[in-house]
């Protein structure tokens, strides 16, 4: 099979053998998988091993079975849900699967989309309804790492949220908060493309950080924010946005950032604020992404800025490094 492999200082396309399933396991014929900004970073700066096949936002189509699964059939239409997960860990318990060190994670630690199959642990997938397109399967992992975000947020009907970084997980950040029933949902972001994007994911309000600094927002509204989702990585993003929170309010750091953030003491105990993590997802969130993908919502399967082959991945991961109008980029591996 033709899949994309990380090599030094980068990758590029190769033929691997095809692979076949584990007895519990079957194997996805890939129809689409998200070029993930945390796989564009990971190449660019090396942190990748020989060989390695990335990508952790893909759906396909089952084309084998394992000896001892049950309850999937050649032909069925999938989600994949890249974490595995032993159930018992403490880890897992806690609802955080990327940290269980029993199973494997595709696309970082195992082989995973950015090929045109892949092999799957059966309980990390999800069927899709028939007559769903295989593709759509690829939008689940980044809506479940939004809606897990969204959910530690606390937030609902009555709120107001800043969504700090209109990428790929801001915008679905986006999406999940509206269907949380948040009244008004903020979009804040630096590219002229994925504010445009921002507005139709739903945003109430779209403002360009570059003209109107979070401060002066908030001061020229007169409304706080009871959440603040921060999605850029910024430098001084978190400082920046736990000083636009109401009293109670709640910063959830969903961006993986090297910074060493300065945090305001006073601020964080006197109002009551709260600073929190939020990496991957657990099952249930991952489920309930499939489950909204599958209505057709055009907010999340109208994210896609190109689609490409498997051919044109390594160009597409370096283009990445500076998206400019790039939204989300998917590669079709049997084109």
């Amino acid at each position: 099979m033709r899949a994309v492999v990380c090599v030094a200082g980068g990758t590029e396309l190769a033929e691997l053998p095809d692979p076949r399933p584990a007895p519990d396991g079957v194997v996805v014929e890939v129809a689409a998988c998200g070029l993930c900004g945390s796989d564009v970073h990971a190449v660019e700066r090396g942190h990748t091993t020989e060989g390695q096949v990335l990508g952790h936002e893909f759906g396909g189509t089952v084309v084998e079975v394992g000896r001892d699964v049950d309850g999937w059939r050649v032909g069925q239409p999938v989600a994949v849900d890249p974490l595995g997960s032993c159930g018992s860990c403490r880890e897992c318990r806690r609802g955080m699967p990327f940290r269980c060190a029993a199973l494997p994670n595709l696309g970082i630690n195992a082989p995973g989309g950015y090929a045109e199959y892949a092999a799957v642990p059966a309980a990390q997938l999800v069927a899709l309804p028939d007559g769903v397109p295989a593709e759509w399967g690829a939008h689940a992992e980044p809506l479940a790492v939004a809606t897990r975000a969204a959910a530690l947020a606390g937030v609902g009907p009555g709120d107001a949220v800043l969504v700090l970084g209109v990428g790929t997980i801001g915008l679905n950040a986006v999406i999940a908060l509206k269907a949380a029933g948040v009244d008004l949902v903020v979009g804040a972001g630096r590219s002229v493309t994925r504010r445009r994007a921002a507005a139709l994911a739903g945003a109430d309000v779209v403002i360009d950080t570059r003209e109107v600094s979070l401060a002066e927002h908030v001061a020229a509204t007169g409304r706080a924010f009871d959440a603040v989702l921060e999605c850029s990585a910024s430098p001084g993003t978190v400082t920046e946005a736990m000083a636009v929170l109401a009293s109670g309010g709640t910063c959830v750091e969903v961006a993986l950032s090297g910074e060493a953030a300065a945090v305001p003491l006073g601020p964080l105990v006197g109002a009551g604020l709260t600073l929190t993590g939020s990496c991957a997802f657990a099952r249930a969130d991952f489920t309930a992404a499939v489950a909204h993908v599958a209505t057709g919502d055009p907010r999340v399967t109208g994210l896609i800025s190109e689609r490409v082959s498997l051919a044109d991945v390594p160009a597409a991961l370096v283009r990445l490094r500076t998206p400019v109008d790039l939204v989300r980029v998917l590669a079709l591996p049997t084109t």
